[in-house]
């Protein structure tokens, strides 16, 4: 199994799925998927993007690079192709779909060139990702515990409409759409328990701590989410690109 296979496989990312409903219920709607459409799902996770457009009669194929994502990808929808794979070589041809989707899936893949090159090469018609913005507060706190500051490619580059453009601009005239999703429980503590359960990152992140250091970790994550705390619990908002392609 690769490392990021592992990785994803590590968490618990059906505690955190469920709760992007919106967003990927807006995705499947911007590309309005038509009877019989090829739809690729990329990084589909648990496969609620691809259960979705499945439902509106595309016929999908969701492809992932986590086993243990696609088992649960599988109680979603029979009628998915579920296919295990990597979005950077992409085991289909030529202009293959219909319709390309990616819901912060293809983002957190290492080589960003060879994955907009495959979202191209087998898209001939539209495309729909959705990317986060880089979020610094919790960036500063990662580098304060890791020691360092991320080298190279980051997920963060999708969330930013220049790079998008470099990225994939030349195959796609894209429109992007700013978007907040709300983060939310009763409090910082459930916070933390959900994500650090439930978003395989900052699992492995957790995991390679010794137990001094994830316990001041853990006490600066809900210090963190602390300010986002009301009368009805907390709410951060998470900022994310909608973005939308058409092949030129």
């Amino acid at each position: 199994m690769s490392s990021a296979a592992e990785l994803w496989s590590g968490g618990k990312y059906e505690l955190v799925a469920p709760r992007f409903a919106e967003i990927h219920d807006e995705l499947v709607e911007r590309l309005a998927p038509q009877s019989g459409e090829r739809w690729l799902d990329v990084a589909t996770g648990t496969g609620e993007v691809a259960a979705r457009a499945a439902g509106a009669g595309a016929d999908v194929v969701g492809l992932d690079i986590a086993p243990r994502l696609l088992e649960q990808a599988r109680t979603k929808s029979a009628e998915v192709e579920w296919v295990e794979g990597d979005a950077q070589a992409l085991p289909f041809a030529d202009g293959a779909f219909d319709v390309v989707s990616s819901s912060f899936g293809v983002i957190f893949a290492p080589d960003h060139e060879a994955v907009a090159g495959e979202l191209a090469r087998v898209c001939r018609g539209r495309l729909g990702l959705t990317a986060w913005r880089a979020n610094q507060g919790l960036h500063a706190i990662y580098a304060a515990f890791t020691g360092e500051e991320p080298e190279g490619p980051t997920s963060d580059d999708w969330g930013r409409e220049e790079r998008l453009d470099q990225l994939l601009g030349e195959a796609f005239e894209l429109e992007f759409r700013e978007r907040v999703w709300w983060l939310e429980a009763e409090s910082p503590e459930q916070v933390w328990e959900l994500m650090s359960v439930g978003a395989p990152p900052l699992k492995a992140l957790v995991d390679s701590l010794e137990a001094e250091r994830r316990s001041a970790f853990r006490e600066a994550m809900v210090e963190h989410w602390s300010q986002f705390q009301g009368p009805d619990g907390v709410r951060e908002p998470r900022h994310y690109l909608l973005v939308l392609g058409r092949r030129r």
